[in-house]
């Protein structure tokens, strides 16, 4: 049962993104016209693509024995923390205010701080961080002053 689910895109790095690819087609293009190069540049061209497109957007899913964080395809933003692992977490209001060991950073109304007993935390961008508390307060997550 998933007690919160999420997802969170960032229409503000869309035309960022779409540049390098813009400029990867140009140049696979041309290594096309000159006829050497083209198979190294198209698959350059699509490993760019796939990495640019799993880092747009983030979700965010809590239940009852983990939480999931995983970019659009899940191929390089991706990663599950048991609640087991958890020893606190805090809420901030604005999606700068967090600093992880690991960061997943994109704009959002605010963001979440989880501590871990193996002294690594995570810090994910959300845009309802009181939801996110009232989930993990469910799960019995103490939560930072």
């Amino acid at each position: 049962m998933v007690l919160y689910e999420e997802r969170i895109v960032s229409r503000l790095f869309l035309p960022i993104i779409l540049l390098p690819i813009a400029a990867m087609a140009w140049g696979t293009w041309e290594t096309y016209r000159a006829g050497k190069g083209f198979e190294i540049m198209a698959v350059s061209l699509l490993l760019l693509v796939f990495l640019l497109l799993d880092l747009i957007a983030v979700r965010i899913e809590i239940d009852g024995r983990e939480i999931r964080i995983r970019g659009v395809m899940g191929l390089v933003v991706r990663k599950t923390i048991r609640i087991e692992d958890i020893k606190s977490f805090r809420v901030s209001d604005h999606w700068m205010k967090c600093y992880g060991t690991i960061h997943f950073t994109l704009p959002a109304k605010g963001c979440v701080l989880i501590k871990r007993h193996n002294g690594w935390s995570v810090s994910f961008p959300t845009n309802s961080p009181e939801e996110v508390a009232r989930a993990l307060s469910i799960l019995g997550v103490p939560r930072e002053a």
